[in-house]
């Protein structure tokens, strides 16, 4: 990588803090931005569109990615980077933030918001799958199994808590929210494995922020032509002009897309992409707290047993 201020181990915890327990650290933070972002977009739905939310917030994050990039490597510049990493990261940004985000804010209106990312972090296992067919990336025994028991935490949660909310949406709005949610999944695990890629024609300072912006830049163009092309220039111009909402999308993009992803990307320069995808998935355990203490949710058994199932698989996952 090139020279310049960067993320060490040391940085953050000391000498103590090897490579792989720092790549699960920033796996664990961009769990909780993610956590953070989909309360506040899940918020902002309440009042503007799913379009206008994946719009806003990517805006916001390419902003925020800049003026950290800045403070933290004094550049922006993007100079250095050749033409293949600007394929793979180009074509992350568009099947992350325009086909996989749209999809996952649109499930919000079809089905309760955890069982959209119960589903959504579902991607953990495609990753993973995808990860070892296509860049060798063998786990061992006991990395599937910390998978899957992060799988089943969430299961028992999120399907738990929902049932009864769930039975509500019938038929044809519950068949399109779970459509929805799992073309958001596939957009997510897509977008990480290109990203992974991208990140090895990448060397300049700041790599992984340097890469985040790429990825930001091509989705920000991708949903301008299609907010231009399409028909929703009356609905954004409508949308803006609702204070509240967007600042909750504005809190969201810095959190999820400029943090989150960041620490995504981060995460991925020293823990394989099945492990980074299984941390980052507990964002729904995350959201636990707001639920009770905001949302005045009771926590039931079922949550306990699923959230211990679920720190016991990210400590497998450790080992």
């Amino acid at each position: 990588m090139a020279s310049g201020f960067d993320w060490k181990p040391y940085i953050i915890m000391g000498k103590s803090m090897n490579g792989y327990l720092f790549g699960e650290v920033c796996a664990l933070g961009a769990a909780l931005s993610n956590a953070i972002a989909c309360t506040c977009f899940n918020k902002a739905e309440e009042k503007i569109s799913a379009f206008t939310v994946n719009l806003l917030k990517t805006i916001v994050a390419l902003v925020s990615i800049i003026l950290l990039r800045v403070m933290l490597y004094r550049t922006f510049d993007l100079k250095g980077i050749g033409l293949e990493g600007w394929i793979y990261l180009g074509l992350s940004g568009l099947i992350g933030f325009v086909f996989g985000d749209f999809f996952y804010f649109a499930s919000f209106l079809y089905l309760p918001y955890r069982i959209s990312m119960l589903i959504f972090n579902c991607n953990v296992i495609v990753t993973a799958l995808a990860a070892w067919v296509l860049y060798d990336q063998k786990l061992q025994l006991l990395g599937w199994v910390g998978i899957i028991l992060v799988f089943i935490g969430l299961g028992v949660i999120l399907f738990k808590n929902n049932y009864e909310n769930a039975e509500k949406h019938k038929d044809k709005m519950l068949a399109k929210g779970i459509c929805y949610a799992v073309l958001g999944m596939l957009g997510q695990a897509g977008g990480v494995l290109l990203s992974e890629k991208g990140l090895s024609f990448v060397d300049v300072a700041g790599s992984t922020m340097a890469a985040s912006q790429i990825r930001i830049i091509v989705g920000v163009i991708g949903l301008f032509f299609i907010t231009f092309i399409g028909k929703n220039t009356k609905t954004v111009r409508r949308d803006l002009k609702l204070k509240k909402p967007v600042l909750f999308v504005a809190i969201g993009g810095i959190c999820g897309c400029a943090i989150g992803t960041t620490l995504t990307l981060q995460s991925l320069e020293y823990i394989q992409a099945g492990v980074s995808a299984a941390i980052t998935s507990i964002s729904p355990i995350l959201i636990l707290p707001v639920t009770v203490f905001i949302q005045k949710e009771k926590i039931h058994i079922t949550e306990i047993i699923g959230t211990i199932t679920c720190i016991a698989g990210v400590i497998i996952l450790s080992v």
